[in-house]
């Protein structure tokens, strides 16, 4: 595994535990979103011990009571993902965009589940619409190179991992 790979994957782990920290801001309902926090929670404990059948299982029962939680589809896209359930994945993936179409996180999330599929050009312009909606942040590049990298496209590769270099810096 490359350090880029590597740096892309923990980055992946980050936006899970900002999102577990945003969903545990106080606002308007909190007593009624906290038993939903609970089960976002223990899904983000079960992802990180490995175990994405288990939470699966609670992100069904937390988007059964709340099922306008974008950031609940978007974690159980990733688990259904890590499962090997790209359908199931890409059905959730959409409805985050749905939910939440300018938050590049949702495109990038499909664009790996794609890319997982071997369906590049699917892939390719899910990262694309990433990086026109936030052109300074590194993520959208670097989904991109490896896309390219997958298609071949080594020097376009190269070129989106410098970017993605540089705007890391």
């Amino acid at each position: 595994m490359t350090l880029a790979v590597a740096a892309r994957r923990c980055r992946s782990l980050s936006i899970l535990a900002i999102a577990g920290v945003l969903a545990g801001l106080p606002g308007i309902g909190m007593a009624q979103t906290k038993p939903i926090d609970d089960l976002l929670l223990q899904a983000q404990v079960a992802m990180s011990k490995g175990h994405p059948e288990d939470a699966v299982n609670l992100l069904r029962r937390a988007i059964d009571q709340a099922p306008d939680r974008a950031d609940l589809y978007l974690l159980r896209s990733r688990a259904r993902d890590a499962s090997g359930k790209y359908d199931a994945a890409l059905d959730d993936a959409t409805k985050y965009i749905a939910l939440k179409p300018d938050d590049p996180a949702g495109y990038l999330n499909r664009a790996r589940i794609y890319s997982s599929q071997e369906k590049n050009a699917e892939a390719l312009r899910d990262a694309d619409k990433a990086i026109v909606i936030a052109p300074r942040e590194a993520d959208g590049y670097f989904r991109r190179a490896d896309i390219y990298t997958d298609m071949g496209k080594l020097a376009e590769a190269r070129a989106d991992e410098k970017k993605a270099e540089e705007l890391d810096k």
